[in-house]
């Protein structure tokens, strides 16, 4: 429950249009005014702050030293679900706290005064959460949130991730939940940038970049699929 809460409010976080309002001040003139510069660095000490409250533990977590502390106190069925509640509790605490760099700005567009512009951003980012969404179902969500090892654990069954294919669990041992792509569009495709979300958006487009680290293997073994899957679904059409 406490992940759906945190992704839904991740989704209005940065998915909502920003209002452009006109005291705010370009990002080329704030170094003129020495109390807006200090204010504003206050702001984004305190988000950083804020960032590394979300990311360090969503690292640690992940660690094998981590796994080995569950594993040897025979609480390997709870890690993934611990690690869940953890990253989501701190993610909803950065949303909350966030501060808004006040008035400075990157770019900004209007997308209110324009209703194209205001459906196209609007239908962009609905098509990339979907696409979240879908590659989320497509790799087992429930296992991904931690609830199927919970089950299998009660039930006395083997963990979900012995029933999937070597290779399959090679590659979600480097890429545990979609999307780069997606989630990058999410993050630069909004109408205003100020500094507070130049900031957000580039620690965290990097820690993905490092985070998700597929290798030629898992790329075969993904074009392989794909073949695959094509291949039945002609199968399934032609007769």
């Amino acid at each position: 429950m406490a992940t759906f809460l945190a992704i839904n409010k991740l989704i209005l976080f940065l998915s909502t249009p920003g209002e452009v309002r006109l005291e705010k001040v370009w990002f080329y003139n704030f170094l003129d005014n020495a109390t807006l510069t200090h204010e504003i660095l206050s702001t984004i000490v305190a988000d950083l702050l804020l960032l590394c409250l979300f990311i360090l533990p969503h690292s640690i977590l992940k660690a094998d030293a981590v796994k080995g502390f569950f594993h040897r106190r025979g609480l390997s069925s709870c890690e993934r679900s611990i690690y869940c509640l953890v990253s989501s509790s701190t993610l909803m605490v950065l949303m909350k706290y966030w501060i808004a760099a006040p008035g400075l700005i990157i770019w900004r567009l209007d997308v209110a005064a324009q209703d194209r512009l205001w459906w196209l951003f609007v239908l962009i980012h609905a098509f990339a959460w979907i696409i979240i969404f879908g590659g989320s179902l497509i790799m087992d969500l429930i296992e991904i949130m931690g609830a199927k090892q919970v089950y299998h654990e009660a039930y006395n069954l083997a963990p979900p991730l012995l029933y999937k294919a070597i290779e399959l669990r090679r590659l979600y041992s480097h890429v545990r939940h979609p999307s780069f792509i997606c989630f990058t569009i999410i993050l630069w495709t909004v109408n205003i940038l100020t500094l507070d979300r130049f900031v957000l958006n580039t620690l965290l487009t990097l820690y993905m970049y490092l985070a998700w680290n597929p290798d030629a293997q898992d790329l075969q073994y993904h074009r392989s699929q794909l073949s695959r899957k094509k291949y039945e679904l002609s199968l399934k059409i032609q007769g």
